[in-house]
């Protein structure tokens, strides 16, 4: 049951199947009776047409042939006329015998009236020609209309007013020696002409016609039902393959695609809004991995320069330690000699320039150290903060590449540096620091990894005290012609298999153009080294305030 509750295919089918009952109920409740209605309404005006049709012509057969053959002959009129040569058949007459000629094909025509000639007045009026005669006395342009069943037949009587229509009838019925009633004018309804059309035949038409346009409707309906539920299972089956699809890259399948494919516009939307999305969501996976390693790469630099200076800090340290030992032998010495009154002016002033000496070494070697440390403390709180401050750059980068020695060192890397002694900037020292780092990385790792040793080179200028020019290169293996586009792309790296992440040259190109505000360009020949020459512009305080991300 909650499968049919919660299923978009079914639930919607569903609503379509219902609304088609409804429509389809209420179809086969109205269309019969509008079908009957209107086979009716088409019986009656073709009843109607067909009584006018007979006023016209006893009109017409009154004014065109009674009156001239009146006037001109000795033939006369009468009720009477069959087979009698000069006795032609009244007007009234005339639609009697009509009437008898059309009942044989199943229609019939009768003129009747209140006030008929004493050769009928044994022609009693039922119940429906009475009330004709009343209502069209009080209206002669309404139409009296009955339909009469039984259980073969469906009759249809109607019946319209015969008013005098010209002056010819009115003086033959006022002077007539047997008429009922003498004082007719014109206008005056003078009987009722009535037809009976058998309309069965029509009404089971109609019903036959009603039956097939029901079954063509519910046949019509079930096709839409069918086509609906096709196109609502193409169009839930696309839905659930995007769902499932997402659901794999959720959980990390990022070779995830759509297995389902429709050239329709709203199928391509979709797969566009699809591979938007995929393409986002990996963007967004690449950019907090590359910040995660970076994170690490910041750390694992750190740790180097941690090693560097704890290195750097010892030897002083320890001169300092030696020294302390031989102003304390000196000081143990001395109290001896005090105790046993053998202390002598020339071991006092051997103690004091002992003293003095060692003052100056202990002095000489804490003061290496504090500035050391002082130096430590500070590129570490550069990198870790990412604040803006005033540096002298030639001294900020013989700080950087000093605490890379253990790195250099080891791969027998000798770096050389050139920058002018009074270059002060204000910009990211740390941003710098991290550039300076992977640059040199990037050259142990890549350039150097085949031989043992090689050289760096870093040129730092400015002119007009305006931009800085950062030149760096190596005397390394260099970069093939074929990667040398791509080798500062995010991920890209010739040591996949050896521990490289892709990133180290990415971060440097995202630090020089969005945090630095600079552009960088790479040159390399295939074993001759590569080549970095980066530009930035100098910051004042309020720019440094814009702290970008990267």
């Amino acid at each position: 049951m909650n499968f049919f509750t919660k299923s978009l295919r079914i639930r919607t089918v569903l609503t379509i199947v219902i609304i088609m009952a409804i429509i389809i109920t209420i179809l086969i409740i109205i269309i019969p009776n509008t079908v009957k209605n209107q086979t009716e309404k088409a019986s009656i005006n073709t009843a109607i047409a067909s009584l006018e049709q007979f006023k016209l012509l006893r009109a017409y057969y009154t004014d065109n042939i009674v009156k001239k053959v009146l006037l001109n002959s000795d033939i006369t009129t009468s009720h009477n006329h069959i087979n009698t040569q000069n006795k032609i058949p009244l007007p009234a007459t005339m639609i009697h015998d009509l009437s008898k000629l059309y009942e044989k094909k199943g229609t019939t025509f009768s003129l009747y009236s209140a006030y008929p000639f004493p050769n009928r007045e044994n022609r009693q009026l039922d119940d429906f020609q009475s009330k004709a005669w009343r209502d069209l006395q009080k209206n002669p342009d309404k139409i009296v209309k009955r339909i009469v069943s039984n259980n073969e037949q469906v009759m249809l009587r109607v019946a319209i007013s015969d008013p005098m229509q010209v002056q010819t009838c009115v003086e033959c019925h006022n002077n007539h020696p047997l008429t009922p009633k003498n004082d007719w004018q014109l206008g005056d309804v003078r009987g009722v002409l009535e037809t009976k059309l058998d309309i069965t035949p029509q009404l089971e038409l109609a019903n036959i016609l009603s039956m097939y346009i029901i079954i063509g409707i519910v046949l019509a309906a079930l096709i839409l039902i069918i086509i609906s539920f096709l196109l609502i299972s193409r169009l839930t089956r696309l839905f659930s393959d995007v769902s499932e699809s997402m659901i794999r890259i959720g959980k990390g399948d990022y070779e995830a695609e759509l297995t389902y494919h429709s050239d329709t516009a709203e199928f391509k939307q979709m797969a566009i809004a699809f591979s938007l999305f995929k393409s986002t969501l990996l963007e967004r996976e690449a950019l907090e991995k590359q910040k995660q390693l970076f994170e690490t790469e910041k750390i694992t630099s750190l740790g180097q320069m941690m090693a560097t200076i704890i290195h750097d800090v010892n030897t002083p340290l320890g001169v300092s330690h030696t020294t302390v030992s031989c102003i304390q032998d000196g000081i143990n010495e001395i109290k001896a000699q005090l105790s046993s009154s053998n202390l002598t002016k020339t071991d006092l002033d051997t103690f004091v320039s002992l003293c003095d000496n060692s003052s100056e070494i202990l002095l000489r070697n804490l003061t290496n150290a504090i500035e050391l440390l002082i130096s430590f403390k500070q590129i570490t709180v550069d990198q870790v903060s990412e604040k803006a401050r005033k540096i002298n750059i030639s001294e900020y980068f013989e700080r950087v590449i000093h605490s890379l020695q253990p790195k250099t060192v080891k791969a027998g890397a000798t770096i050389h540096f050139e920058c002018s002694q009074n270059c002060h900037i204000y910009t990211y020292p740390g941003a710098l620091a991290q550039v300076i780092t992977n640059l040199i990385s990037n050259s142990i790792i890549h350039g150097f990894d085949e031989r043992s040793g090689g050289n760096i080179y870093i040129t730092v200028t400015s002119e007009n005290n305006d931009d800085i020019y950062f030149k760096y290169s190596d005397d390394g293996v260099g970069i093939t012609k074929e990667n040398l586009p791509k080798a500062m792309n995010i991920f890209f790296t010739t040591k996949q298999n050896q521990g490289g992440s892709g990133l180290g040259l990415n971060i440097i190109k995202n630090i020089v153009t969005k945090k630095l505000h600079g552009s960088i360009e790479i040159s390399s020949t295939l074993g001759e080294g590569v080549s970095f020459n980066i530009r930035f512009p100098r910051l004042n305080n309020q720019e440094s305030n814009d702290d970008s991300n990267y």
